[in-house]
């Protein structure tokens, strides 16, 4: 299987120290990196559990997610929805649809995922009513900022929202001198939420960086 750049010995002692990936996963894993050129931002195992970890933790009954891909992420947050519960996941590449339902038919979710098959600000305004209690973005960049504060405004009081690659491979220790936009955007957003009253923060350095909103 191929490395991604996040490799390191510290994060392959903190994954084999960690509750060991599900095998329909790690199956899907090995799919995704044969058949994908953009492999690479799939979640890793140790992101994964994680993302796992808070849905079990929160037993939700309404999960939205921007940025489906192979259905990975999508997998883990199943996990511990509520037995009403609903996920939504939006990616607007069809072409995936094959992998995602294979892997969701097998894992006995496809009937509690709600699959929107457009870009993610253009599905927003028709979710308006949902009220969520957990929200996962790893959409495109440059509107990362939006969707986060769609999302506060659409998140239950004690709701989370989980943001990825907060961190855009270390450029945003650049700041405002960024020459890359996406890392001037996601450190503004950054700097931002850090004050943002409406919500507790913590950024966790996982992999490419999560940032971890609890709404007040």
């Amino acid at each position: 299987m191929a490395l991604d750049r996040f490799d390191d010995p510290l994060s392959d002692y903190a994954e084999r120290h960690s509750d060991a990936e599900p095998e329909l996963l790690k199956r899907l894993r090995r799919r995704t990196w044969q058949t994908q050129t953009h492999a690479h931002m799939l979640s890793d195992p140790l992101q994964g559990r994680l993302l796992a970890l808070f849905s079990q933790l929160m037993r939700p009954r309404r999960v939205l997610e921007l940025g489906t891909f192979t259905g990975y992420s999508t997998l883990c947050l199943a996990e511990g929805l509520a037995p009403d519960g609903v996920l939504h996941t939006v990616d607007p590449d069809e072409e995936l649809h094959t992998l995602q339902d294979a892997f969701w038919g097998e894992a006995g979710v496809s009937d509690r995922i709600v699959r929107h098959t457009a870009e993610a600000h253009a599905v927003l305004p028709l979710l308006e009513e949902e009220g969520f209690d957990l929200v996962w973005i790893d959409a495109d960049k440059k509107r990362t900022p939006e969707y986060v504060e769609w999302a506060i405004a659409h998140t239950r009081s004690g709701g989370l929202i989980l943001i990825d690659n907060v961190l855009w491979w270390g450029k945003v220790l650049e700041g405002d001198n960024a020459s890359d936009p996406d890392a001037r955007t996601l450190h503004r957003m950054n700097a931002k939420l850090a004050q943002d009253l409406r919500v507790e923060n913590v950024l966790l350095p996982l992999r490419d960086g999560i940032h971890c909103l609890r709404r007040r």
